[in-house]
C-alpha cells in the first residue's frame, strides 16, 4: 500500500467517525447510557472482525495477541470518557474537544522518545487547541467547567496515547490482528461498565422506535468501530504517528457540521470560528508550507529566466 492509499483510509476514518458523533448522541438522546452504547456497538465490530478475518486470527503469534489486548485498554479508555462526555455536552464540543489528542501527541512523542516534533506541528497543534477552547469555553459565564468537557478532554488524552502506540505496533504487526484484540477487550471491559451503571438494554422488538435505536447501536458497531478501526490501523502501518493524529481528526470538523444538520444544533460565529481554527490547524500540519513557498519562490526565478 502507498503513502496515499494510507492517507485517504485515515481521512475515510475521520469522516465515519463524524458521522458517529451524530449517530451516537441520536442513541444516547433515546434512553440509552454511555456503557451501553459502548457495549453492543464493539461487541458487534469484535465478532465481525472475528468472523470475517478468522483464518488470520488464528494463525497469529503471541506477541500480537499482547500488544493487541494491551492498546485495547487505552482505546477503551478513550471511547469511555469521551462517550461519557457526550452524555453530558453537544455532539458539537464532543467532536472539537476530542481533536486535543493533536495537541498531545506531540508531547507523548516528546515524553517517549525525547524527540522533538516539527515547529510547524506544534503551531498547527497550537491553533487547533485555540479552536478548541473557543468552541468548548462559555466566555460570558468564565470560570464554569461543564464536565462533559473535561471528560471528553480526558478522553483525548488516551486517544492521543493510542494513536501513539498503535503507529509503533502496527509497523511490526499484523494491524487487522491487532485491531481484532482491541476490539474484544474494550467489548469485555464495556460489558463490565455496563453491567455495574445501566445493565443489559431494554428492547421491545414490538415497538419500532426501540428496534430503532438497536439497529442505530449495530450499525454504528459495523461502521465507526469495525470499518473505521480497520481502516485506523491499515493506515497507521503506512503513516507517521502525528501525520495519522492530524488526518483523524478532520473527525472534529465533520461532527459539528453534521450536528448542525441532523441535530439542530446551532451554528453560531463561535462555532464556525473553532471549525475554522482546527480545520487550519490540519491543514498546516500536513503541508510543508516552507516547501511550498521555496517552490513558488523557484518558479517564479525560472520563469523570470526564461522571459529573460
Amino acid at each position: 500500500m502507498n503513502r496515499n492509499t494510507a492517507r485517504i483510509l485515515l481521512i475515510s476514518t475521520g469522516l465515519i467517525w463524524g458521522i458517529g458523533f451524530i449517530v451516537n448522541k441520536y442513541i444516547m438522546n433515546s434512553g440509552w447510557d454511555d456503557s451501553q452504547l459502548l457495549f453492543v456497538r464493539f461487541f458487534i465490530a469484535a465478532v465481525f472482525i472475528f468472523l470475517i478475518f478468522f483464518k488470520r486470527i488464528i494463525k497469529t503469534d503471541k506477541d500480537t495477541v499482547k500488544k493487541g489486548l494491551f492498546l485495547g485498554i487505552f482505546l477503551f479508555l478513550g471511547f469511555f470518557f469521551q462517550t461519557w462526555g457526550l452524555e453530558i455536552t453537544s455532539a458539537s464540543n464532543n467532536a472539537l474537544i476530542t481533536a486535543g489528542y493533536i495537541v498531545i501527541l506531540p508531547l507523548i512523542v516528546y515524553v517517549m522518545e525525547k524527540r522533538l516534533v516539527h515547529k510547524q506541528t506544534l503551531l498547527a497543534a497550537a491553533i487547533t487547541f485555540i479552536g478548541i477552547i473557543v468552541i468548548s469555553v462559555d466566555f460570558k459565564d468564565f470560570g464554569s467547567f461543564n464536565m462533559g468537557d473535561v471528560y471528553t478532554f480526558i478522553g483525548a488524552m488516551f486517544w492521543g496515547m493510542h494513536i501513539y502506540l498503535l503507529g509503533i505496533h502496527a509497523k511490526k504487526k499484523d494491524p487487522v490482528v491487532l485491531m481484532a484484540f482491541q476490539l474484544l477487550v474494550v467489548s469485555v471491559l464495556a460489558f463490565i461498565a455496563m453491567m455495574l451503571k445501566g445493565g443489559i438494554p431494554q428492547v421491545d422488538f414490538a415497538d419500532w422506535n426501540s428496534v430503532k435505536i438497536l439497529l442505530a447501536a449495530v450499525l454504528i458497531g459495523f461502521f465507526a468501530s469495525f470499518i473505521a478501526f480497520t481502516f485506523q490501523s491499515i493506515g497507521q502501518k503506512h503513516a507517521n504517528e502525528t501525520e495519522a493524529a492530524i488526518l483523524i481528526s478532520t473527525e472534529s470538523v465533520f461532527g459539528p457540521i453534521l450536528a448542525v444538520f441532523f441535530l439542530n444544533e446551532v451554528f453560531d460565529l463561535r462555532l464556525a470560528i473553532g471549525i475554522i481554527l482546527v480545520f487550519g490547524g490540519v491543514v498546516l500540519s500536513e503541508i510543508d508550507i516552507l516547501s511550498v513557498i521555496r517552490k513558488m519562490k523557484n518558479n517564479k526565478k525560472s520563469q523570470h529566466i526564461e522571459r529573460q
